[in-house]
C-alpha cells in the first residue's frame, strides 16, 4: 500500500489525539510524520518533512494558519482544513484546499477528504508521466503566439529561456534579454510548452530544458540557466527534472 506523509496542526492536544486516532484507524494510507501545536512548529515541519498532505486547524492560539500558508510554498501540499470555524471556508478554498471538515469530526467527511487528497496526488503523478512521454516527441510547431494587452507576439520556441507566473499573467524571458508579459496565466501555456522541450519545475516556473546550464544543490535545489537566472525546483519536480536530464 502506498503511504502518503502528512502533518496534523491544532493548538489543542485533545483535538490532535482524536484526529490522530481517526486517521490511523480509518485512513490507513496516511503516515503521520509530525503533529504541531503552533505556527512555528508548523513551518519547521513542512520544511523538514515536506508532507504530501496537511490537516490544519484554522485558529492556532492567537493566530490563524493562513499566516503560515502565506510564508511557504504550498503548491506541492494537499490541504485539508479541520476546524470548528465555518466562516473561513471561502478564504480557505482560496488556498486551493482540497476539503473543509468541520468539528466535531465526521468520520465519513474525514475519509472523503483524505481520499480526495490522495486522488489529486495520483492524478498529478499521471500528468507527470504524460509529460515525460510528450517530451520524447517533437512538435511540428515552431512558434508560440503570446497575447499581451496591446499586441500579439509570435515567438520561436527556441527563443524562450523560461517563463514565470505573475498572478494571472505570465512573463516570458527571451534569449535576447527581452521580457514579454502575456495576458494568460502560466497554466494555459503549460501543455503546449511541455510538448516543445519545456518542463514545469515549480508552481511558478516553466523552463526550456535546452537552456539549463547546471543543477545547483548548494542552497536548496535550483536550475541555473544560461542567462544566469537561478530558478527554484520544487521537491516533487526534482525526480522529474533528473530523469529528463539523465541525472543519476
Amino acid at each position: 500500500m502506498t503511504k502518503y506523509d502528512a502533518i496534523l496542526v491544532d493548538d489543542e492536544e485533545n483535538n490532535i489525539v482524536i484526529l490522530d486516532f481517526f486517521i490511523k484507524k480509518f485512513c490507513p494510507s496516511i503516515n503521520i510524520v509530525k503533529t504541531c501545536i503552533n505556527l512555528e512548529e508548523t513551518i519547521l515541519a513542512i520544511n523538514k518533512y515536506k508532507p504530501s498532505i496537511a490537516f490544519l486547524d484554522i485558529q492556532i492560539n492567537e493566530n490563524q494558519i493562513f499566516e503560515v500558508l502565506d510564508k511557504i510554498d504550498i503548491s506541492e501540499i494537499e490541504i485539508i482544513f479541520v476546524t470548528a470555524y465555518d466562516e473561513f471556508a471561502l478564504k480557505a478554498f482560496k488556498y486551493n484546499a482540497i476539503d473543509y471538515v468541520l468539528k466535531p469530526i465526521s468520520i465519513e467527511d474525514l475519509i472523503l477528504a483524505t481520499n480526495k487528497a490522495i486522488q489529486r496526488i495520483e492524478e498529478k503523478k499521471i500528468f507527470e508521466n504524460e509529460i515525460f512521454k510528450r517530451n520524447k516527441l517533437k512538435s511540428k510547431d515552431l512558434f508560440l503566439t503570446v497575447h499581451s494587452l496591446d499586441k500579439i507576439d509570435i515567438i520561436n520556441f527556441e527563443e524562450i529561456i523560461f517563463c514565470k507566473s505573475d498572478g494571472r499573467y505570465t512573463i516570458f524571458f527571451l534569449r535576447n534579454n527581452e521580457q514579454i508579459m502575456a495576458c494568460k496565466n502560466i497554466g494555459e501555456y503549460e501543455e503546449l510548452l511541455t510538448f516543445n522541450n519545456f518542463y514545469r519545475i515549480h508552481h511558478s516556473y516553466i523552463v526550456n530544458i535546452s537552456y539549463i546550464l547546471k543543477i545547483n544543490k548548494k542552497a536548496g535545489y535550483y536550475c541555473e540557466m544560461k542567462n544566469g537566472a537561478m530558478i527554484p525546483i520544487s521537491r516533487r519536480k526534482q525526480d522529474g527534472i533528473n530523469k529528463l536530464l539523465n541525472i543519476k
